[in-house]
């Protein structure tokens, strides 16, 4: 673990941030003598957590290991980046979080992207939290058989006939249990949104789907690297192997390439 430049970010983000900024009082002039203290001090954070002080000096020190609602709170208080909350807790838990910084904003996903997806032999799209579809390239609108993907992947590959019969193959057995894990797990990170309740709402009257996601008790929503049968609408039969990334800059965007192996004659 990388002490040093966990102990730059907090340092940062605390001294960059003022207390009335943050909600407390200004610091009367002609205070205390000594060095003025740059941004918030360690015990105006403490005061702003509720924590007892000096808790917030162990943890920036790396006397004091934090649990995660601890960051959590501690990113939300201090106003750390996405991609500094995101490095901070690999470095701790060895985990992207479960739970984005900023849980009602949506990400911001620039047009730039495009280009990089345009650039992309392979298919490639960048979906939002909600899995929302965001931006894709040509190859991957080509999947399907009307030249047009869905406003939103996990809808299709959970509901539409498509789906189910055509492009994903061994749908009840291969597809569906890593789909419904990827509901669950989403809806347990933002359990209010309206999408991913619309969604469940949707499956609830289902018959195909309504039982296995009872049953699941996986909340597994990565599938960096799985390989699974898929019947593209121009290129055939064939397997699709997954690669995830998660942007740093985004709350919860997704960017997904999908590597197409046709099936030899």
């Amino acid at each position: 673990m990388n002490r040093e430049v966990i102990q730059q970010i907090m340092r940062a983000c605390r001294e960059a941030l003022g207390p009335e900024e943050a909600g407390l009082p200004p610091r009367p002039a002609g205070g205390r003598r000594g060095p003025r203290v740059k941004g918030l001090s360690q015990t105006d954070v403490d005061l702003l957590m509720r924590k007892g002080i000096g808790t917030y000096q162990k943890v920036e020190s790396g006397a004091l290991r934090p649990t995660p609602t601890y960051l959590l709170e501690l990113a939300r208080v201090l106003r750390f980046k996405d991609s500094e909350y995101i490095y901070v807790h690999l470095e701790y838990f060895g985990t992207e979080p479960s739970l984005p910084l900023h849980p009602s904003a949506d990400p911001d996903v620039p047009p730039i992207w495009q280009q990089v997806l345009d650039g992309q032999r392979e298919m490639a799209y960048i979906t939002d939290f909600r899995y929302n579809l965001r931006l894709y390239n040509e190859p991957f609108a080509e999947m399907f058989l009307r030249g047009e993907p869905p406003e939103n992947t996990l809808a299709w590959m959970l509901l539409d006939r498509e789906a189910r019969e055509f492009s994903l193959v061994d749908w009840e057995s291969v597809w569906l249990p890593t789909l419904v894990s990827a509901l669950r797990a989403s809806l347990a990170a933002h359990p209010d949104d309206p999408v991913l309740l619309g969604i469940r709402a949707q499956i609830m009257e289902d018959p195909w789907v309504r039982g296995p996601y009872h049953e699941s008790g996986s909340t597994r929503i990565h599938p960096d690297g799985d390989r699974r049968p898929l019947h593209h609408a121009v290129r055939g039969q064939g397997h699709v192997t997954m690669m995830l990334s998660q942007f740093l800059s985004g709350s919860g965007a997704r960017y997904m390439t999908l590597l197409f192996d046709p099936v030899q004659p």
